[in-house]
């Protein structure tokens, strides 16, 4: 085996030349950039209206909405409110119970269906106990204008509260043949335990009972013949029942219902 080395082996090896760099030549395709024509031309700024100007006027607009609108619903409110129909509708007459001048509102007792209602005041001369005109017929309302709506016994004042039977008592005094006739002179029981006269405070059992053997075949004809031979206030107990009835409305069977409204 021949080695060889030296000076003949260096002499066979073959470096590879260095290639040089060939210069890169743009494609044919490659458009110079454009050469600076000068400054840009700087668009001017519009005037824009005045913002808070216009805010203004358009926070008025709105508002001018809103209120115009709130003040149709307001009338539509009203409107719709006056259409309503209420109990106090079928009144025609009433008792005043109280006439506030500071508040210049009537609280009254209807002589048809014994409702307490409250109606704005007309004149501030309007006694306790007068009967006054409340029917739907507004030229005839001299004493009152409009229902207001029902009136609560609880909120009444001290003083009308104390009124309320004794106001019932005269509007009863006043068409007392209608009550004698309605119930003092046909009253009959109720049932196997209680009699009609029993439904007055203060009449038991033995007192109905005194009551109709005193009435007989020919009946009372007056509130005095009525009170002289029974030793009662009639006038005075039919009120106190009224009145219970306006308190309690669960309170059965109602003397209000049976014999209202007055007959002619």
């Amino acid at each position: 085996m021949i080695i060889v080395s030296g000076f003949s082996r260096d002499r066979n090896i073959k470096v590879p030349k260095k290639t040089e760099k060939k210069p890169v030549v743009a494609p044919s395709s490659y458009i110079p950039s454009r050469p600076a024509e000068g400054r840009a031309t700087i668009p001017k700024k519009v005037a824009k209206p005045n913002q808070p100007q216009q805010k203004r006027r358009q926070a008025n607009r709105n508002n001018q909405n809103r209120s115009g609108g709130r003040r149709n619903n307001t009338q539509r409110q009203k409107q719709q409110r006056a259409r309503r129909p209420t109990p106090l509708d079928d009144e025609i007459w009433a008792r005043v119970v109280e006439n506030d001048t500071q508040s210049n509102v009537i609280v009254a007792l209807g002589e048809t269906k014994m409702m307490l209602g409250r109606y704005t005041s007309k004149s501030s001369e309007i006694s306790v106990g007068q009967q006054i005109y409340v029917g739907v017929d507004a030229a005839k309302r001299t004493a009152v204008g409009e229902i207001l709506g029902m009136a609560r016994l609880d909120r009444l004042s001290n003083v009308a509260r104390a009124d309320l039977p004794l106001v019932t008592q005269v509007f009863i005094e006043e068409n007392q043949q209608h009550f004698i006739k309605s119930f003092f002179n046909i009253a009959g029981p109720l049932s196997l335990k209680q009699h009609a006269f029993e439904l007055l405070p203060g009449v038991g059992k033995k007192k109905a009972l005194q009551m109709v053997e005193i009435r007989g075949s020919s009946g009372f004809s007056s509130f005095s013949q009525l009170n002289e031979a029974c030793a009662i206030d009639a006038a005075d107990l039919l009120a106190k029942r009224f009145v219970a009835e306006i308190e309690d409305k669960n309170l059965q069977p109602r003397l209000s219902e049976l014999l209202l409204p007055v007959s002619a």
